[in-house]
């Protein structure tokens, strides 16, 4: 299984606890608060990934997004993450395995953002 489903419900609350993590400024349109740039990562948070081993250090090695519209409070996202590239490579001192990942949420049928994120698995595990 290389390919995962889940609806996100964004709140005002939500939103502004993770601009607080990441000390980002609050902003608004038309009365709704925007989410930072960076919140699709709640996703990671919001599900359990399969095919990630669950004895494996991993490491954040980049993420890109690119928006459509920005993520408004009360919006619930129809979020697809999907495992597009897995490579091994040897590193110094043990095997790694990048894990391409992508990130699409829509609203209502509508491309709100996609999200490309490579994470990168220490060990024997990965």
């Amino acid at each position: 299984m290389n390919r995962l489903h889940r609806r996100l419900h964004i709140s005002a609350e939500s939103i502004a606890e993770y601009a607080s993590s990441i000390e980002a400024p609050l902003q608004r349109i038309n009365g709704l608060l925007i989410a930072p740039a960076g919140m699709p990562i709640i996703f990671w948070k919001a599900a359990e990934i399969p095919w990630l081993p669950a004895d494996c250090i991993l490491i954040h090695g980049s993420q890109q997004f690119w928006y459509e519209a920005p993520i408004t409070a009360g919006m619930t996202l129809d979020c697809e993450l999907s495992l597009s590239k897995m490579e091994h490579k040897m590193g110094r001192q043990s095997r790694l395995t990048l894990y391409t990942h992508k990130l699409i949420c829509k609203c209502d049928g509508s491309l709100i953002v996609t999200a490309e994120t490579v994470l990168i698995g220490v060990g024997d595990e990965a």
